[in-house]
């Protein structure tokens, strides 16, 4: 499923979303969590098939030309790197011959998840990872790319859905002794602006002396949904003991900028990568205007005929 873009809009296009009635809390759904792992075992950029975070670990491993699914990827790659057809303007004929193209090569590509006739490849690391998807056409027997992401986020993945993220509700303040949180979820596939009231799933929950984990997912709605912003929706969620001192987490967004030294099955899904940035150009001054620019009409005129 498709996940809204982050809107660009000034200060004066942004508005605080509405917040639920007493009535909407009332009516809200009361979820039951299940106990889940500390970090996920599956995660998804939302453009192919999850996989698992050490998938993304380490170096990439060198990818067989002989798979078919491989070759598919390098043709695809040798296409998209084909040069442009030569205009044949007649200005243009006796221009020099641009220096052909090197080839397409697989040094850096890494195969993330193979399923059923569909296959996902990426290159980079998290958070600047691009993925590419496969599908086996059974006709043609080929391989073809059906879509690809860059830079997208990491999220949860049970059962072929993402996770969704989720606040705490600002107007109510949750103490250490209550066993029921007043969530705010925030839907992340397309679902035409509408609340995902009576589709949130139960919630994976982690619990130790430190932290409380909550993982909550919402089951797509079927059919084309337009890209209408999605209201936040309210859910209660029963745990089956106090908050206490713990820090609430929310599981949806897997984290690969913070480093970590843990190893072993439940180790944190991030690596030791951090953001690239591209610092900002030096701003040019402007061009001083000239003093008989700037001076009146009658200035000017007395200037001239001294």
């Amino acid at each position: 499923m498709s996940e809204p873009a982050p809107r660009r809009l000034g200060r004066l296009g942004q508005r605080d979303p509405k917040l639920p009635s007493d009535r909407d809390w009332e009516r809200s759904d009361l979820l039951e969590p299940q106990p889940g792992p500390r970090h996920p075992t599956l995660i998804s950029d939302g453009g192919g098939l999850p996989f698992p975070p050490a998938a993304v670990a380490g170096p990439p491993g060198p990818l067989d030309p002989g798979d078919p699914a491989v070759a598919g990827l390098l043709a695809h790659l040798t296409e998209r790197a084909a040069p442009k057809r030569a205009s044949r303007a007649p200005w243009k004929r006796g221009a020099p011959t641009p220096p052909p193209t090197p080839p397409a090569s697989l040094d850096g590509w890494r195969l993330l998840a193979r399923k059923d006739g569909e296959v996902l490849f990426a290159r980079g690391v998290p958070p600047q990872m691009l993925t590419m998807a496969f599908r086996l056409e059974t006709r043609r027997r080929t391989w073809s790319c059906f879509g690809s992401s860059a830079a997208r986020p990491l999220r949860a993945t049970r059962d072929g859905i993402r996770a969704s993220s989720w606040r705490l509700d600002p107007t109510h303040d949750a103490k250490a002794d209550e066993t029921v949180l007043r969530l705010l979820v925030s839907e992340q596939a397309f679902a035409s602006g509408q609340r995902a009231s009576g589709r949130v799933l139960a919630p994976e929950l982690y619990v130790d002396a430190g932290e409380l984990v909550l993982t909550i997912f919402v089951t797509p709605m079927a059919g084309f949904q337009n890209g209408t912003p999605n209201p936040e929706t309210p859910v209660r969620v029963a745990l089956p003991h106090p908050v206490g001192p713990r820090r609430l987490i929310d599981g949806a967004l897997v984290d690969f900028s913070r480093p970590t030294a843990q190893a072993g099955p439940d180790a944190p899904a991030g690596g030791d990568q951090l953001v690239a940035t591209t610092p900002r150009p030096p701003r040019q001054p402007r061009r001083a205007r000239s003093d008989n620019r700037a001076a009146p009409t009658s200035e000017r005129r007395r200037r001239r005929r001294e």
